[in-house]
């Protein structure tokens, strides 16, 4: 990476631009979606605002998470720990 350079990554849930470390990384394991709070997890993940609203309004939206992880039969109980 260049000096000074800073990931911009898009919220799932309202679809707004944010540096990397402003979001909470979400991945997909064995069924359910954990956050990955040092953001290395291996597998796709997806990015998110850390409200509640916005996590919710990702959460609820299928059409999103098959979107975001790209595998509907893994999305069958996903839930937040």
């Amino acid at each position: 990476m260049q000096r000074g350079h800073v990931p911009i990554r898009t919220c799932r849930g309202c679809g707004r631009r944010a540096p990397k470390r402003e979001l909470v990384r979400l991945v997909l394991r064995q069924g359910r979606l954990i956050e990955d709070p040092e953001q290395t997890m291996d597998g796709r993940g997806a990015y998110c605002c850390p409200d509640d609203t916005c996590r919710q309004r990702f959460m609820n939206n299928r059409k999103i998470l098959r979107l975001a992880f790209r595998n509907s039969s893994s999305l069958s109980a996903t839930t937040l720990p």
